[in-house]
């Protein structure tokens, strides 16, 4: 089973996006604390993990994304068909699929905003690319806190991570305001 797993750590450990993505996957690799068996990521529930994954651009789908995400899907339900992640057998619905495809991304292109135009951002991504996207790492700001980690303060890390982790930072802070403009925010996909 995938499940979604939010991980924070300070902002000094990566200067750029794709750094704070380097760090939090090879810290889940390499840190004593959460190797399992073969040196994996495998906290005693999880034998993989990838950056963003099933979840990449989770981050922009609950911010600057939240609009054309929610057109994408009207279009979909409109033509009974799923853009990303789905594969249809009979050719003339993967035609279809293919077309709808060509106007959603056209559709998300236009909504990306200046400081992630050619960094490579789409709609339908690869899912099992290690390091995920340029929007699956971000600083967190007051928006992301209030979306994403302001559920978890004040929760000791045994709530938190009790049987299928949610979330963990891996400078073992407290989820605290303070948070903001401090930290990264990076989505990972673990299989359990």
């Amino acid at each position: 089973m995938h499940s979604l797993l939010f991980v924070t750590c300070n902002k000094e450990h990566a200067e750029t996006r794709q750094e704070a993505r380097g760090y939090v996957y090879n810290t889940l690799i390499h840190d004593a604390s959460f190797v399992g068996d073969g040196g994996r990521f495998s906290s005693p529930v999880a034998d993989w993990f990838v950056i963003g994954g099933r979840w990449s651009g989770e981050l922009s789908r609950e911010t600057w994304a939240k609009a054309v995400t929610k057109e994408i899907a009207l279009r979909e339900e409109k033509e009974g068909i799923q853009v990303w992640g789905a594969f249809y057998a009979d050719k003339k619905t993967t035609e279809r699929q293919e077309r709808l495809k060509a106007e959603i991304e056209a559709l998300y292109q236009k909504a990306i905003p200046k400081h992630y135009c050619n960094k490579g951002l789409v709609y339908t991504r690869n899912t099992y690319g290690e390091f995920g996207y340029e929007d699956d790492a971000v600083i967190v700001t007051e928006e992301l806190y209030n979306i994403f980690l302001k559920p978890y303060e004040g929760l000791d890390e045994k709530f938190i991570y009790p049987l299928e982790p949610e979330y963990f930072d891996l400078d073992g802070d407290g989820v605290h305001p303070r948070f903001i403009q401090t930290k990264w925010l990076v989505v990972a996909d673990y299989h359990s």
